[in-house]
């Protein structure tokens, strides 16, 4: 039972319209979901909240992974300086006991030289130096890291 149809071909089966509109119906259907889902705003908003999350939980580790990074180089960094501290530290001593040793030797042949007043006189300094040796080992150091703090920035210059 074939029908016409107003274009001059036959007319579709019961059968096939049957799909067609089964088809038909299923379109519609996600149309009207896609419909549905744009107007749902409580979704969209969830949908955002989600994003903004795991985009902050991204930063955030990020963030711990810079921390670790920038603590070890801080870490290495003030080994590098504690080893330098050390080096010029050493250095100060040595050089302290140095000038200790030539400020003794031109004591004594200022000694020699110099009238029993005088004499006295640096017999008393000496022995006040003796008794305060740690003071003055350590303004000794003091001013000799002082030097070559100076004349390592002069270099850097």
């Amino acid at each position: 039972m074939s029908h016409q149809s107003e274009g001059g071909g036959s007319a579709p089966t019961p059968e096939e319209l049957r799909v067609r509109i089964a088809h038909t119906r299923e379109e519609l259907g996600r149309t009207v979901e896609e419909l549905a889902a744009r107007t749902d705003v409580k979704a969209q908003a969830k949908e955002k909240a989600a994003e903004v999350k795991e985009m902050v939980a991204e930063a955030k580790d990020q963030a711990k992974v810079k921390a670790v990074e920038v603590t070890e180089q801080a870490k290495e960094k003030a080994a590098v300086l504690k080893e330098h501290a050390a080096e010029v530290k050493e250095q100060a001593v040595v050089r302290a006991a140095l000038v200790g040793d030539q400020l003794r030797e031109k004591a004594a042949e200022i000694e020699a030289k110099a009238p029993k007043t005088v004499r006295d006189g640096t017999e008393h300094a000496a022995a006040a130096a003796r008794d305060h040796r740690g003071a003055v080992l350590v303004a000794a150091a003091v001013a000799v890291a002082a030097l070559l703090l100076l004349r390592g920035n002069r270099r850097r210059r």
